[in-house]
Parts: structure tokens; C-alpha cells; sequence
């Protein structure tokens, strides 16, 4: 039986070659040429997505008054003033454990908190509950190989995924149905992020050096069971790390490998703003300040560097962050939410704490015992916050 599954496999391998020649994988072999190497797999006509599933780890999907377990605890959603005052966490005071590798990102739920979304290398997605029991609610299966990272759409009805086997998911955040399944070109999507405006359009920046925008609602061209793409921002040297919107989501900004800042009015494909300079690094992450008005980014010379989002969207030089160290990795940026702190993941695990105004370093501490990636402080309680790492670990600080 042995002898015959080698032999089927084989033949089956043969009929492959015999097939007729496919543009698509000789231009992806192209394309890929220098950088195959540090890529997963490329796809091929017949690489398909796994089946994409999700559990319900709670005890009940509703409460006794028929409320779904994704609603907000009453008296969440207040409004946030300037006067909301902030405080710096001190001690860890809950653990989240379950996933069986590294944890990539961390993201809280628009507005309200009250559960959060993180992305790890063991392929699943999980959404965990912050204020009651602290535990895993729902997992989401649908990625072969690690997810570099996961985002919520604005309302935090759905949110995206995207994979190391090139494919971006998108899914039903409450019922755990998986609403669409997308592949850039076949190519690898290092971030996804929804234009905060409309949750059916997606962008996803991917290792062909180009941004891919899809509008969920609109068929694919080919006929396959994805969706259409309708805008590609083709500027970038090198794959794309990151996606911001800024402006009251007009525009948006773009980093890559290359070195290279441009800043795009949305829709259009053409740099609006190209900043580019010897002295710069590669920025992998940015994060927008509460204000509106600036943004951050990680830079991989181990400082945060700061921009205007509005105007002549200039550095400013003297707002410059210095003392962690990032180079070689994507670590997390967030800021309270007056805007008065900004604070940053490390590559040896720990976090710091830097006052905005006067780029002060007020506290460090050590958080786990491998890379920290992802920071995140809640919008409502005014000293939580979130990191993960490498050690398969989310902690919660007060």
C-alpha cells in the first residue's frame, strides 16, 4: 500500500509537468527570484486555502437577556476627553495562556476594549475576553502556516487575517464564519488594515511591493471565490510593511523595506508625498497619535520617529525616542489615550514609556522572556495595557 501511494504521488507529480504552460507561476518565479528565500512557498494553480473553522470557547454565546457574548458590558462606551487622565502600569495582573507559539500582534476592540484579537504563529486567530472570566472566547482556524497579522474593521464587526501561506481572511468576528478568502497575486501580505470609512474595502500591503485594495462586495474577475481588487499602489522598491490612515482618513501612509515613507490620498495610486532620506531606516510599524495630528514610527535604527499627519506631514526632529532596541524586528508602538504617553515593545522583551511632550523615558520593564511584538493601551481604563511576545504569552498590566 506503501509502494502504491509513493507511486500515485509521483504520477501525480508528472501530470503536473505535462500540463500546459501557466504565465502566473513563471512570472511568480520571476518576481520572487531574489527573495524566495526568506518566502513561504509560492502557490501554484492548484494550492488551495485550508478549510477555515472556528470553536466557541465560552460557556454560552448569550446572556439570559439574549445578548450576544460580543457585546460590551454597560457603561463602556463613554466618550473620552482630553481630560482623561493616564497612568503608567506597574505590576502584571493577569497571564492569558493558549496559544501553542509566538503571539505577532495584539488588538483591542474599537472603542470599547472589552475583548481583544491576537495573531500567532501556531495559525490561529483568538478573541479573548478582558473584563469578566479573562478567557479565550472564540479561535479562529484558517491559516496553514503562521499569521503575521490581524486587524479589526472599524465597527469590530469583522476583522482580517493574513497568513504566511499567502492568503488574507476575512471573518465574521461574533458567529466566526469565514467571509472571504483573498491571495494579493498569490504573494505574501505582511499587514492588512479596512478604510475606517467603509468595512468592504481592505487593504493589504505584500511582498511584491505593492498595496492591494479589494472591495469586498464586488466578485474577482476570474471567477474565483474571492474578491475583486480595484486599486494596486505600486510605488515601493521593496515589500510593504505597514498601512495607516491619517488626514480623517483621506490619505494614508506606507513603509516598506525599502527605506522609504510615502503618503497616499486614498484611491489614487500615486504618491501624494515621497520622503525619503540617506540618513533613514526601514519602518515596519506606525501608529497614529490620539490627537490626529502625529504619527510615529518604529524605525530600525532602535528609535521612534515622529511625523505631522496633517499639513506639510514634515519630521519633527526634537520628538525623537531613543533607549529600546528594535532593529530586526517589528516591535508594536500605542499610545494612552490623552496622547500623553507613547509606549513601545522591545526586542528583548521588555517595554517602554516615554513621555510625548518632552520624549522623557519614564519606565521600562522587563515583560518576557523573548521578543516583545505587540503592545496595546486600553481606550477606556486608563492604566491597562496589553503586551505579547514570543513566548506564546498576552499579559495585562495595571
Amino acid at each position: 500500500e506503501r509502494r502504491a501511494e509513493i507511486a500515485a504521488a509521483v504520477e501525480s507529480e508528472r501530470a503536473k509537468r505535462r500540463r500546459g504552460y501557466d504565465v502566473n507561476e513563471d512570472h511568480d518565479r520571476r518576481d520572487e527570484r531574489k527573495i524566495s528565500h526568506v518566502l513561504p512557498p509560492r502557490h501554484d494553480r492548484d494550492t488551495a486555502a485550508i478549510e477555515a473553522r472556528s470553536t466557541f470557547d465560552g460557556e454560552r454565546e448569550t446572556d439570559y437577556q439574549g445578548r450576544s457574548w460580543l457585546t460590551a458590558p454597560p457603561g463602556l462606551a463613554r466618550r473620552i476627553g482630553d481630560n482623561h487622565d493616564c497612568f503608567i502600569a506597574k505590576k502584571c495582573v493577569h497571564t492569558f495562556t493558549g496559544h501553542s507559539k509566538g503571539v505577532q500582534t495584539a488588538r483591542l476592540f474599537p472603542g470599547t476594549g472589552h475583548v481583544f484579537l491576537t495573531a500567532s504563529m501556531d495559525g490561529t486567530c483568538k478573541l479573548w475576553d478582558l473584563y469578566n472570566d479573562r478567557r479565550s472566547m472564540r479561535t479562529y482556524y484558517g491559516h496553514s502556516e503562521a499569521v503575521r497579522d490581524a486587524n479589526f474593521s472599524a465597527s469590530g464587526d469583522s476583522f482580517a487575517s493574513a497568513g504566511f501561506d499567502r492568503f488574507v481572511r476575512v471573518w465574521d468576528t461574533e458567529t466566526g464564519r469565514c467571509l472571504h478568502t483573498l491571495t494579493p497575486n498569490r504573494k505574501m501580505a505582511y499587514c492588512v488594515d479596512f478604510f475606517p470609512r467603509d468595512h468592504n474595502i481592505l487593504l493589504a500591503g505584500a511582498s511584491d511591493n505593492r498595496i492591494y485594495q479589494w472591495d469586498l462586495r464586488a466578485p474577482a474577475d476570474d471567477g474565483s471565490s474571492g474578491c475583486k481588487i480595484v486599486q494596486e499602489y505600486n510605488h515601493h522598491l521593496q515589500p510593504v510593511n505597514s498601512v495607516t490612515f491619517i488626514d480623517d482618513d483621506r490619505r494614508f501612509v506606507s513603509t516598506a523595506d525599502d527605506k522609504k515613507i510615502f503618503i497616499w490620498e486614498f484611491n489614487i495610486p500615486v504618491p501624494m508625498k515621497y520622503i525619503s532620506e540617506p540618513h533613514m531606516n526601514a519602518v515596519p510599524v506606525v501608529e497614529l497619535h490620539p490627537s490626529t495630528n502625529f504619527w510615529c514610527g518604529q524605525s530600525l535604527n532602535n528609535l521612534v520617529v515622529t511625523y505631522q499627519a496633517r499639513d506639510k506631514m514634515k519630521q519633527l526632529r526634537k520628538k525623537t525616542f531613543k533607549g529600546h532596541l528594535c532593529s530586526g524586528y517589528s516591535c508594536g508602538l500605542s499610545f494612552s489615550p490623552n496622547g500623553r504617553y507613547l509606549v513601545s515593545a522591545d526586542a528583548e522583551g521588555r517595554a517602554f514609556v516615554w513621555d510625548f511632550k518632552t520624549t522623557r523615558l519614564l519606565r521600562k520593564w522587563h515583560c518576557h522572556d523573548s521578543p516583545c511584538l505587540g503592545v496595546a493601551w486600553h481606550p477606556i481604563e486608563p492604566s491597562w495595557l496589553l503586551t505579547c511576545g514570543w513566548d506564546g504569552l498576552i499579559k495585562l498590566w495595571d
